[in-house]
């Protein structure tokens, strides 16, 4: 017992001393908290523990028992608090910083090759030509088989200024060598803007990170140099990020000093309020914006959507959003690890919180209720009821961001067995780089080609006919369950191909009904326009 009341004591000092060293004063109740902590809670952990290690019939691995403990800890706390391996903090930090240090290839592994699906513009592989389709086979002399994902990437990234020798052969089997020095990469979070139509911009979003507000300015200020008149921005399957960039990206579209989001520490009190225009200047538009979202917007995204809801300032189209309205900081652990812990709750300018109930719940059904979750009636009576100033109209909170036009999607529902195998043998991608293509390219633009209705279906025996030689298993019930999606997919490949990633969302969209029925709906759009000038 002495042995445990000398660890008590350790314990404490230790908790109370991370705390200040992690900028927290330790006030006398919460040092009395931390005792009374212990008491309850930390001397069984630790009975378990010495018990283990005295009596387990095999060796332990300490590391993976207490990160197996930790991570159950945050998970019975809420879904967002989280434990974050070493290796994974890495990756995080380098995913929202915009940028790494390599050559700039988007790949994947197919038939055990590492193959270029693209490389990213203006990178050190496009300025050596490297294309897509191109199979990497060696890196510096050493073979490239059979490497999975993690060590492609290793072997791929170093310094600025450092080289790497890539032995790629093509698809005549030509085998070329390529010398790509190493260069800093811009991790884009707009996936592609263009302009849909004579009148409409569109920006696809997929995540906020550091430069996100950055991004999507040059974007707008693109699209505005080809005359748009009005904007689709597309949030949909974007998990959101850092709140500062989802603040500065709302701000571009509302008017004044107004409050974006604000958040609550667990006492209650606002702790943080953040306005549209605290970040410095900015330009705001006034032209009709309609927000895309589905059950994949979280977040930040959903700071954005329900700012430009609260204030009546556009139009919310798709499914109804994730639901996460809680506010997490990252701590820093002494083995390079991390805990991602909920620290506040964040509310729309309203009022409304949009986290979903998550208490009680298991954390597989947390998320899997999202598949099928359209809220009735009985449902929005139990949820709270807020009324915009201007138009005076029905939102709710305590349940993500409710679209004002809910729109089922037609492209990813459910699909058979056969499509499923082609997806994840990408071998749509596979079939565009074959020389099927050529014949794609008498058509002068992907409007033209998306026009073009009499080839929706042309190339689907060609194609069924590529995955046999694939010997890839084929059930022809299925692909004649599954022709339109098919034959869509097909030809935004071989768009994707010819016109680079503009040519496939372009494509994509056009056989989109959410986006298909946004733009229907920008007679709504420019009404709330109009009346926020």
């Amino acid at each position: 017992m002495r042995f445990l009341s000398k660890k008590n004591s350790l314990l404490i000092i230790f908790i109370s001393t991370t705390l200040i060293l992690s900028g927290f004063s330790v006030s006398q109740n919460l040092f009395a908290e931390i005792q009374d902590l212990y008491k309850n809670q930390l001397r069984k952990l630790m009975n378990v523990i010495h018990l283990a290690q005295l009596y387990y019939v095999e060796e332990i691995d300490w590391n993976e028992a207490i990160e197996g403990a930790i991570s159950g800890m945050l998970e019975k706390m809420d879904p967002h608090s989280v434990y974050i391996p070493e290796e994974k903090v890495r990756k995080n930090k380098e995913n929202f910083s915009g940028k790494y240090e390599g050559v700039g290839i988007k790949f994947d592994i197919i038939e055990d090759q590492i193959t270029v699906i693209s490389p990213i513009q203006g990178s050190p592989s496009e300025q050596v030509g490297i294309l897509p389709g191109d199979r990497i086979v060696k890196i510096d002399g050493k073979t490239a088989l059979g490497l999975d994902t993690e060590e492609v990437l290793k072997r791929l990234r170093g310094p600025r200024g450092s080289r790497v020798h890539l032995s790629v052969i093509r698809a005549n089997d030509d085998l070329i060598e390529f010398s790509v020095e190493r260069e800093v990469i811009p991790i884009r979070t707009v996936t592609t803007n263009f302009k849909t139509d004579d009148s409409t911009g569109y920006i696809l979003v997929n995540r906020f990170a550091a430069t996100t507000s950055t991004e999507i300015e040059e974007a707008l200020a693109n699209l505005e140099e080809k005359n748009i008149e009005r904007l689709i921005l597309d949030l949909r399957n974007n998990p959101g990020g850092y709140l500062h960039e989802a603040v500065k990206v709302a701000g571009k579209f509302i008017r004044g000093h107004k409050l974006i989001v604000y958040t609550q520490d667990r006492s209650g009190e606002t702790d943080e309020e953040y306005y549209s225009d605290q970040f410095g200047k900015r330009t705001v538009r006034d032209y009709p914006i309609i927000v895309l979202i589905n059950s994949g917007s979280a977040s930040a995204s959903e700071i954005v959507a329900g700012a430009i809801q609260d204030y009546d300032r556009g139009l919310i189209v798709g499914n109804n959003s994730f639901g996460k309205g809680l506010v997490q900081k990252e701590f820093n652990l002494q083995d390079g690890s991390a805990v991602r812990i909920t620290t506040a709750k964040y509310f729309t300018p309203l009022g409304r919180s949009i986290q979903r109930e998550y208490k009680n719940k298991r954390l597989e059904e947390y998320y899997s209720e999202l598949e099928d979750y359209h809220p009735d009636e009985s449902v929005l009576a139990k949820r709270p009821l807020y009324i915009t100033k201007r138009l005076g109209r029905s939102l709710y909170g305590g349940g993500g961001i409710m679209p004002d036009i809910e729109v089922e999607i037609n492209q990813f529902s459910e699909v058979t067995k056969t499509t499923k195998r082609l997806l994840q043998n990408r071998i749509f991608f596979q079939f565009a780089q074959t020389k099927i293509t050529e014949d794609a390219k008498k058509f002068k633009s992907v409007q033209q080609f998306l026009k073009a209705s009499r080839f929706n279906h042309a190339y689907l025996e060609k194609f069924m006919e590529f995955c046999q030689r694939k010997r890839i298993e084929i059930d022809s019930e299925d692909v004649v369950t599954d022709k339109e999606f098919l034959c869509t997919k097909i030809n935004a490949a071989i768009a994707k191909k010819i016109w680079g990633i503009e040519g496939y969302y372009f494509f994509m969209l056009h056989n989109d009904n959410q986006f298909l029925t946004a733009m229907q709906e920008f007679g709504i759009a420019a009404k709330l326009a109009m009346i926020n000038r």
